[in-house]
């Protein structure tokens, strides 16, 4: 501690400078649009077009699996309708007039992404999809989802469908808090149970949670017209990072790339310092010679506003 006071006197914009996320991190992400952010300290650590619309591919099940937990039970039944047994792509290959449990359907939207089971849980909350793409939309705009904007419950391509890095991070902070979601995001199979009793197994779509470690989720997303999208989330230490990336080439690489950046270059000389902004005599000589970024962030870090806290006056 003795000794970082003294650093930290000599030399504060040396020990307190943030890494500069371009041009090293921004060079090796192939992603159109990226944001890293640390949940643990409420605080972005980098982003590049994390407000641009674009398409969001099946990252849209998030909103559909939130509406699901906030309106349904995990036991009611489900009939499949024909449309959602003609849902293409990703499927469970859910058969018309088959019934299932919410549960055993939801788990298939967040684990195997299928659309067959999102179209059908719309169905059961909405009445039809289409009123369920307006509760989708009205559930946007509670979450202050300003540049979002959707058109089905599974992601594939439409007009009318689209999204941002940022509303994606905010979307998928408010999914992980719900234990059930949360829980599901982590799982690496699923292990879909139908009403008649009969059963498959299903790996999931995420495979950072099969090599990256400490990953908790959350949703994968391809299609032609969006590109490869990913919203990552991973624990260390008891810190909580979220990387999300918008029309990629390869999702897993940006967002590995992202959250390994987040856990070890970041904010690693911040979180030693800020136990020192206790000494009101340090913290008022490091307050005249930080620039104003590096004064913000310690304040951030440390849980205090800069402008109320005496220290910082």
């Amino acid at each position: 501690m003795a000794l970082l006071l003294v650093l930290a006197l000599a030399f504060p914009q040396a020990i307190l400078r943030a890494p500069d996320p371009a041009p090293s991190l921004a060079a090796g992400i192939s992603a159109e649009a990226w944001l890293i952010y640390d949940d643990s300290y409420d605080l972005e650590i980098a982003s590049f077009r994390a407000d641009r619309p674009a398409p969001m591919a099946s990252t849209t099940k998030l909103m559909t699996a939130l509406l699901v937990v906030e309106n349904a039970d995990l036991d009611d039944e489900v009939s499949i309708s024909r449309r959602a047994q003609a849902t293409g792509h990703k499927q469970i290959y859910a058969r018309q007039g088959e019934t299932w449990a919410v549960g055993e359907l939801l788990e298939a939207v967040m684990v195997v992404s299928a659309n067959d089971a999102a179209v059908a849980l719309a169905e059961h909350v909405g009445g039809s999809v289409g009123e369920f793409v307006e509760l989708m939309n009205e559930r946007a705009s509670e979450l202050g989802l300003n540049d979002t904007s959707y058109a089905n419950p599974h992601g594939l391509d439409a007009g009318g469908q689209y999204t941002s890095a940022r509303d994606l991070l905010t979307l998928a902070r408010e999914v992980m808090t719900h234990s059930t979601l949360a829980s599901m995001a982590l799982r690496q199979e699923a292990l879909l149970v139908r009403g008649d009793g009969t059963a498959q197994r299903r790996e999931s779509t995420n495979e950072l949670l099969s090599w990256f470690p400490g990953a908790i989720g959350v949703k994968t997303g391809w299609t032609t017209g969006a590109g490869d999208v990913l919203v990552a989330a991973a624990e260390r230490d008891g810190r909580r990072l979220y990387a999300v990336v918008m029309g990629s080439t390869d999702a897993n690489a940006d967002a590995s790339r992202l959250l390994e950046y987040g856990f070890t270059v970041f904010g690693t000389a911040e979180r030693r310092l800020v136990p020192l902004m206790e000494d009101r005599r340090l913290a008022r000589a490091l307050r005249a010679t930080l620039s104003e970024d590096v004064v913000a962030r310690l304040a951030h870090l440390r849980g205090l506003d800069k402008r109320e806290e005496a220290p910082w006056e």
